[in-house]
C-alpha cells in the first residue's frame, strides 16, 4: 500500500468519524469550560468548606441573561444588556463530599465533542494540502 492510499484511507476514515460528531451534542464553537472554586466558612461549626463550580465561558457574548427579577435592566455601562460571555453550569465538587452535577458532565461531554470535531477539521485540512501537493491537478479542458 502507498502513502497516497494511506491518506486517502485515513480521509475516509476521518470523514466518518466526523459525520458521527455531527451527531452529538456539542458546545458552542469558541467557548470552553472555566472551573472555579469558592470557599465558605460556617459560622455554627467553623469549618471552612471548598466548592469547585463550572461555567461556560466564551470570547464574545453569545450566552442569554438571566437576571433576578429585582436586578432586571440593570446592567454595566459598555455591557450587553442581552448577552453575557459566560454561564453557569453547575458543581464539579467539594470537600463535603459532594459530587459533580449531571449538567457538568454533560457539558464535559459537549466541549469535547466539540474539540474533536476541531481536531478532525483541522486534520481534514492538512490532508487535503498534501493530497492536492502530491497528485497531479485535474485539468477541466474539453
Amino acid at each position: 500500500m502507498t502513502n497516497i492510499q494511506e491518506l486517502i484511507e485515513k480521509l475516509q476514515q476521518l470523514e466518518k468519524e466526523r459525520e458521527q460528531l455531527l451527531k452529538t451534542p456539542m458546545s458552542p464553537p469558541g467557548v470552553w469550560i472555566h472551573e472555579y472554586t469558592i470557599t465558605r466558612r460556617y459560622p455554627g461549626s467553623g469549618n471552612i468548606e471548598h466548592y469547585v463550580y463550572a461555567k461556560w465561558q466564551a470570547d464574545k457574548p453569545i450566552f442569554k441573561r438571566h437576571p433576578k427579577p429585582r436586578l432586571e435592566g440593570i446592567v454595566k455601562k459598555g455591557k450587553d444588556r442581552e448577552f453575557t460571555c459566560h454561564q453557569h453550569i453547575g458543581r464539579v465538587g467539594s470537600s463535603t463530599g459532594l459530587g459533580m452535577d449531571d449538567k457538568v458532565e454533560d457539558a464535559y461531554e459537549e466541549w469535547n465533542n466539540r474539540k474533536r470535531l476541531e481536531a478532525i477539521d483541522q486534520a481534514l485540512k492538512e490532508i487535503e494540502i498534501a493530497l492536492t501537493k502530491v497528485m497531479p491537478q485535474e485539468t477541466n479542458e474539453a
